[in-house]
């Protein structure tokens, strides 16, 4: 769970483009490397200089369990990230190999035969059912595809879109389509459901707006609406392959606002998301981390006066 008193820092953030897209995976790629680095060493400089921070903590008025409790907290950070920080070396890697590569598109076709097996991916619930217009409540299809190969399929069936063949879930891809067809329709659609965080309810209202499907409000598209839709979700295939080495970590968020601070804190106001964006909660991590670590670093290159027993 996630606090915070800005909701505009934990809300998935808006991608018009496939650039911007694919821009965001860039980012996310080296949060995770950066947060493993930081992490270890933090671990590195507690048990390197342990002696001093326990001599700091019994001799003042700091538990010396806080140490443990940071050694444990890097720990935990550096396993978090241990899989995001080895897809950053892979994304990195054939990054390079295409730019020195002649063929570049076996290079990439190289890349999708080391993602492994393909799966379904994420699955979300619009608050609209979505239409193909002369197909009122048929299930429609689109596929993710660009010269390399196909990265999947996206399935919608009334309210529920998901994920085929992909080779890892992606809830941001999922936003960014959201937007692509309130662009193309000039309608109003939002995300109310996710699956990765919240299944029973993603399920319940999918079983309910079926149910009600004749009367369920719609967002419909032409055909020829639909053709642009599949051509502009084929230009995130690129970005979908790096994506796909990058560990589908999905959060909840809670945004708190104290009326009366802490430690009393007898009133607040909060706001729950369903969702939390991933690179702006893994940057609050690095942040936090990189804060605490240059503190121990401020300790260790100004050692505080430390009174005799």
């Amino acid at each position: 769970m996630v606090s915070s008193a800005h909701r505009f820092s934990l809300a998935e953030p808006r991608l018009s483009s496939p650039r911007q897209y694919h821009r965001r995976v860039i980012w996310l790629a080296i949060v995770h490397p950066s947060l493993f680095l930081v992490a270890l060493l933090g671990v590195f400089l507690l048990v390197w200089r342990g002696e001093l921070f326990v001599t700091l903590t019994q001799r003042s008025n700091v538990e010396t369990l806080t140490i443990a409790f940071f050694i444990l907290l890097f720990a935990y950070f550096a396993f978090l990230t241990a899989p995001g920080t080895l897809g950053a070396m892979r994304i990195a890697w054939f990054h390079v190999r295409a730019a020195i590569s002649r063929d570049r598109r076996r290079t990439e076709a190289t890349r999708v035969e080391t993602l492994g097996k393909r799966r379904r991916g994420s699955r979300v619930c619009f608050d609209k059912a979505v239409e193909i217009e002369g197909a009122a409540g048929q299930p429609w299809e689109i596929e993710i595809r660009d010269e390399i190969g196909s990265m999947g399929r996206l399935r919608f069936d009334g309210v529920r879109v998901e994920q085929l063949d992909a080779f890892r879930g992606s809830n941001t891809f999922m936003a960014y389509v959201e937007e692509r067809i309130c662009d193309l329709t000039g309608g109003d659609l939002a995300i109310v459901q996710w699956a990765s965080t919240r299944d029973d309810e993603f399920r319940a209202y999918a079983a309910s707006a079926e149910a009600m499907r004749k009367t369920w409000p719609t967002v419909t598209l032409t055909e020829e609406q639909r053709r642009a839709l599949e051509a502009e979700l084929g230009l995130l295939s690129r970005a979908l392959r790096d994506e796909a080495f990058l560990p589908d970590w999905e959060f909840e968020g809670e945004h708190k606002l104290p009326i009366i601070p802490e430690p009393l804190g007898i009133i607040s106001l909060s706001r729950s998301e369903r969702r939390v964006d991933p690179l702006s909660s893994m940057t609050a991590a690095l942040v936090t981390v990189t804060l605490v670590v240059g503190l121990i670093c401020f300790f260790l290159a100004r050692p505080p006066w430390i009174p005799g027993r």
